[in-house]
């Protein structure tokens, strides 16, 4: 992946400052967005797709000396990726030196009295706009191009201004493929019975719409172009995220956002985006724009989306959420069809939502002008207080290295011990990629009255972004009051399995900068048994980078054994099969043939285990319901893999008529019967959340979701919308190396446990079934919340997590929660990998 680098950033700048001397004018004809569609801008059941986009913004380029646009990388699909920057000719001339006082602003440590003052006085605000992170918020890449046109072209106000006193760095669009994938589909079924239906597909590659929930983690090419873009390259004051939501409420939500706030938040920042909000709805209500509501759905208590992690690192972070329509075809809403806002209990005038939209059409030229008219009130407030805005970042930074300097923990250790150096590879990217820095031990060190040794990863709390790194590396406790409306709880280090230690006081150590993650655990012990003398020494299945050279090897033929007793226990031998006496090898030949199902609807979670595969050299095929409609699965699969989709998809897929008849339908019946004859003929069956219980009641298991029975006494029923918890591993061959307690996210998942004699005979199961699940990993009986919030854990606790049950000649696999979640939660992801491979008829295929 490519990102813009400073030396192209300086390029771009002189050779656009030549052709403004050359003789270029400002105010010459600039196209408009009507002339450069060829057609109304948001006319109805019309979009722009990404080259529309993308070349009006390279002609702005072109055409304007105020517009500077730059390719800053390229998508998952290998899409340009651009970024605008506007603002006027004098300050784009100087682009340079006013990011310099922007980075002086974001980090002042070394910074003099003088050179701060300077940057105050001569800087100015940088705003980051990024639109349609969301493909199916349709209006943003349109609102982009108008905006652009106004901020390039109009000699009125508040435009002027904000040319002279800020710098805006505009992204029309954050998701290009899913962009034209979206145009595409909409423009194939406008005027047909399926206008504006949901895609066939995901509209990004591996995340769909968990895109926006990437921003900590850091898996797609585009959250980490923009990432570099703003902690690296332009250190924004302001970042506003673009959106759309559901079209029954309120018109558009802004903020201030609900409780609870997170603590590690800085109160000027949290404040800064109160006022703003609380500015724009007295703006736009003040220019007729009716329905606009504050303070319900958004909190700021999570880290991961892209208007929360910028907060993290002290940038007013916005987020703005405008009544969506069908994709681009306009929707008629009578009064009596609309809903209150959320925390509302009635459609009616409030403290919140002062002046409510009467109803009628509602159309994407609607959303387009809701949209400007925020523009004009938040850009008006940065460019009018220029110098409070930079002062304000600038005081959010002072606090946030004095706290960091003063306030425990004062740093997090990240010890050379790890097994999992894959893990910690991981991290170290994710967290270097944000900007915090990390420092590498050169001698022993002690700490909190421990010593650590040479290798030792030390984050230290007193830098800029030392809030972000705090928040990630805590255990998180959400508050009372109301349920988490999303995750609660995101430990990283616990979802990748990586040991972190706190530092409560002050200490002393001769550290190295981290500049690159692969450098960062070279010094580490290696995560590997001793061997004999004449091989090399088996790798641990601990280790995630060892599942990728057992999946490479195995996809080369070349065979691998894994050993589940003695001393190498827990571990793959790669040099030869030959072990020692007593290891009881597992030897596998060659890689299973595995099958991942997709249904015609893009489901996230298939694209999340889509993403783990590809990782990890995860040898794979996509099998659609029609393939397994045709029966005869064991032609052609070892292993089939069902994501997380709900029994009635499953079943029944999209209804007919609302999709091409290709793409309607589900399971039911042949194909439910293919998976089922596919198991009892010796296939492997894998199936992740939602998909278990449809596994349960076709193979008719004695099982039973213990998540679904309310707490009688107290009426209160088990939630657990998004945490992390503890697992703990039964000892089986499928368990064999794996540490004590496995950290796993749990959202809305399942929890089992086996029925009695008496529940068999009510459910109507054979006497003579010989059925007998295997649990393989348990909820943990005590401290099942690691991080978090949960209701009720009790209910759960001690209930099987993943298990094994035999049926006919084959296995079925059943995960209560989801292992690959979001691609986060790397500990578990090699629980997938083992139930994948760890069957002894699969070494004994050739």
């Amino acid at each position: 992946m490519h990102v813009v680098s400073n030396v192209s950033i300086a390029l771009s700048v002189f050779l656009h400052t030549a052709c403004l001397a050359a003789g270029q004018s400002s105010v010459r004809a600039v196209t408009t967005p009507d002339a450069h569609l060829g057609r109304p801008l948001g006319a109805d059941s019309t979009l722009a797709d990404w080259n529309e986009t993308r070349s009006y913004f390279e002609k702005l380029d072109r055409e304007s000396a105020r517009v500077l646009t730059q390719k800053v990388g390229k998508t998952t699909e290998g899409r340009e990726f651009i970024l605008s920057v506007i603002s006027s000719e004098e300050n784009l001339g100087r682009l340079d030196e006013l990011r310099e006082y922007s980075r002086r602003l974001a980090d002042p440590r070394g910074v003099s009295d003088t050179q701060r003052r300077e940057a105050l006085d001569k800087g100015r605000v940088f705003i980051f706009v990024s639109c349609a992170m969301h493909a199916t918020e349709t209006a943003a890449p349109q609102f982009a191009m108008k905006l652009a046109h106004e901020l390039a072209t109009s000699e009125a106000e508040p435009w002027i201004s904000v040319r002279k006193n800020c710098v805006v760095l505009l992204a029309p669009s954050l998701n290009p493929d899913g962009q034209d994938h979206v145009v595409e589909w909409y423009r194939k079924t406008v005027g047909t019975p399926y206008e504006a239906s949901e895609l066939t597909k995901l509209y990004q590659y591996y995340a769909g719409h968990d895109n926006n929930r990437d921003w900590f983690m850091l898996t797609q090419n585009e959250t980490r172009i923009v990432t570099e873009l703003l902690y690296s390259v332009w250190r924004p004051q302001v970042y506003w995220d673009v959106h759309q939501q559901g079209s029954r409420a309120e018109r558009m939500f802004i903020p201030p956002f609900r409780d609870p706030l997170n603590p590690n938040l800085d109160p000027g920042i949290i404040s800064a985006i109160n006022t703003l909000g609380t500015r724009a709805l007295f703006d736009m209500t003040r220019e007729g724009r009716s329905g606009v509501a504050t303070g319900g759905t958004f909190d700021m208590w999570w880290n991961g989306g892209n208007r929360n992690v910028p907060v993290r690192h002290n940038i007013v972070g916005l987020l703005t959420e405008a009544a969506s329509v069908r994709i681009a075809t306009p929707v008629f809403l009578p009064k009596s069809e609309l809903r209150a806002p959320d925390g509302l209990t009635e459609y009616a005038p409030s403290n919140r939502f002062p002046d409510p939209w009467p109803g009628g059409w509602w159309r994407i030229s609607d959303i387009i002008e809701y949209e400007m008219s925020f523009a004009r009130s938040l850009f008006t407030s940065l460019a009018r207080e220029r110098a409070t805005w930079l002062e304000n970042a600038l005081a959010a930074a002072d606090r946030t290295i004095a706290s960091g300097a003063n306030v425990a923990p004062t740093a997090w250790l990240i010890p050379s011990d790890n097994e999992d150096r894959g893990a910690v590879r991981r991290l170290v990217d994710v967290l270097l990629r944000a900007g915090v820095e990390i420092g590498q031990s050169q001698k022993e060190f002690s700490a909190d009255g421990r010593t650590w040794p040479v290798g030792t990863l030390v984050v230290r709390r007193d830098q800029p972004y030392g809030a972000h790194v705090d928040d990630l590396f805590q255990v998180q406790r959400y508050p009372a009051g109301e349920p988490p409306y999303d995750v609660a709880g995101w430990t990283l280090p616990f979802l990748l399995g990586v040991r972190r230690v706190e530092v409560q006081g002050a200490f002393e150590s001769e550290l190295a900068r981290v500049a690159d993650a692969d450098a960062a655990v070279q010094k580490f012990a290696a995560a590997r048994k001793s061997g004999s003398a004449d091989s090399e020494p088996p790798l641990s299945a601990r280790d995630s980078d060892t599942w990728r050279t057992v999946f490479k090897r195995l996809s080369d033929k070349q065979p691998v054994s894994f050993l589940r007793k003695g001393g190498g226990a827990g571990s793959f031998n790669t040099a030869g099969l030959s072990v020692a006496d007593g290891s009881d090898p597992l030897v596998l030949k060659s890689m299973p043939r595995v099958g991942l199902y997709s249904p015609w609807s893009g489901s996230m979670d298939e694209g999340w285990m889509r993403y783990v595969f590809d990782v990890f050299g995860v040898q794979y095929s996509t099998v659609r319901n029609e393939m397994v409609r045709a029966s005869r699965l064991q032609d052609f699969l070892d292993v089939l893999v069902l994501p997380s989709v709900d029994s009635d998809e499953l079943d029944r897929g999209r209804e007919a008529g609302t999709v091409p008849d290709q793409f309607a339908g589900g399971l039911d019946p042949e194909g439910a019967v293919a998976v089922e004859e596919f198991v009892r003929a010796g296939g492997t069956l894998v199936t992740l959340g939602s998909s278990s219980r449809w596994a349960i009641d076709l193979l008719r298991l004695p099982l039973s979701d213990v998540t679904r029975a309310a707490n009688a006494s107290t009426g209160k029923e088990f939630s657990c919308p998004g945490s992390v918890l503890r697992g703990i591993p039964e000892e089986s061959p499928w368990t064999v190396g794996l540490p004590d307690s496995v950290a796993l996210f749990f959202s809305r998942s399942a929890a089992y446990r086996e029925l009695d004699e008496k529940e068999r005979d009510a459910a109507g199961l054979p006497k003579d079934l010989k059925i007998k699940p295997q649990v393989l990993l348990r909820y943990a009986p005590t401290r099942l919340l690691l991080s978090g919030w949960i209701q009720k854990p009790e209910t759960i606790a001690g209930h099987a997590a993943w298990l094994r049950v035999p049926h006919g000649a084959g296995s079925v696999h059943l995960f209560a929660f989801r292992p690959q979640y979001r691609g986060w939660s790397q500990a578990a992801f090699h629980l997938v990998f083992r139930a994948i491979l760890f069957e002894d008829r699969i070494g004994e295929r050739e």
